[in-house]
């Protein structure tokens, strides 16, 4: 059995508005799902730094922040519907009527700021409440490979006053 304080897997990805009070968004929804195995992921990447060298001696004698550690979020879905797509922001959804099928009409995505929630099978939880999601269509026209939407987001520290960037919540135990 899974360890109730550690992440096992994916269940569900929900994204939605950013709450009106700068904090979690309340009105979540699974809008991609299908997500390619081995590719969903929130890591907090190490940032870069300089050593400062001294004449006197070969070890450091201090070191600077270049760049400040900061989240990553990724994921790839095979969900490539045009309302999927309209939903996180790649373009206007034109609905089909009388059993047409639905179309969409793209240019350049447009980044979005979204509430994002990831739970994991074993129930504990992700939340980002302000993240600058971007995607990327990758349509495949092979027949050994489906097209797939590329996910990526910076989580954005929240507006809401107390509220860190990422809440992880354990689950169930």
């Amino acid at each position: 059995m899974a360890r109730p304080k550690n992440v096992l897997g994916l269940k569900a990805v929900k994204m939605g508005a950013v709450g009106a009070d700068g904090g979690m968004g309340t009105v979540l929804t699974e809008i991609l799902g299908a997500t390619v195995k081995g590719t969903a992921s929130l890591v907090l990447n190490e940032g870069s730094y300089t050593e400062i060298e001294i004449e006197e001696e070969d070890v450091a004698y201090d070191e600077l922040t270049t760049q400040a550690p900061k989240w990553a979020f990724t994921l790839e879905s095979y969900n490539m519907s045009g309302k999927a797509l309209s939903e996180m922001g790649a373009g206007d959804l034109e609905p089909g009527t009388a059993g047409a099928p639905d179309s969409i009409g793209m240019d350049v995505p447009i980044d979005q700021e979204m509430s994002i929630e990831c739970e994991t099978k074993n129930g504990a939880k992700l939340q980002i409440a302000r993240m600058l999601v971007r995607i990327r269509p990758q349509f495949d026209l092979m027949k050994e490979q489906f097209g797939k939407v590329i996910v990526t987001g910076t989580p954005l520290k929240p507006t809401k006053a107390g509220l860190k960037t990422v809440v992880k919540t354990d689950a169930p135990a």
